[in-house]
C-alpha cells in the first residue's frame, strides 16, 4: 500500500508534492497511482529502439512534468537528463538511462500494491 513514508524512503520530497495538493494526502497518493497508469514507458522505449527521437522527447518531457510536480525526485532527476539529451536529438545509446528510469518505475510501483 502506497504511504507518504514509503514515498520518502524512494526518494520524493512528500511535503513538496504534499504543499502542491494543498495538503490533501489522499489526492496525493492517488495522482501518483495515477501517473503510474498513464505514464507510457513502452512507448519511450518504442521510440527510443526505433531511433525517433523527437517523439521520445515528447513523452519524456511529459513525464518529467508529471514527476516534477509529484516531487517524485528519483524519477524527475532520470527524465530530466534523458530530456535533455533528446531535446538535442543526441544520437547515443539511451538503454542505460531508460533501464534506470524504468528500475526507478517498477520501484514506485512496487509501493504501490
Amino acid at each position: 500500500m502506497l504511504t507518504l513514508k514509503a514515498l520518502e524512503e524512494f526518494g520524493a520530497n512528500v511535503t513538496d508534492g504534499m504543499n502542491r495538493c494543498l495538503g490533501n494526502e489522499e489526492f496525493y497518493l492517488r495522482l501518483v497511482s495515477k501517473a503510474l497508469e498513464t505514464t507510457d514507458m513502452a512507448g519511450l522505449k518504442s521510440a527510443l529502439e526505433q531511433g525517433d527521437l523527437a517523439h521520445a522527447f515528447e513523452l519524456c518531457h511529459g513525464m518529467k512534468g508529471v514527476f516534477g510536480n509529484l516531487s517524485l525526485t528519483p524519477l524527475y532527476t532520470l527524465s530530466c537528463e534523458m530530456t535533455e539529451h533528446l531535446r538535442s536529438r543526441e544520437q547515443m545509446d539511451y538503454s542505460g538511462l531508460y533501464a534506470s528510469l524504468q528500475a526507478q518505475m517498477d520501484a514506485l510501483e512496487a509501493l504501490c500494491h
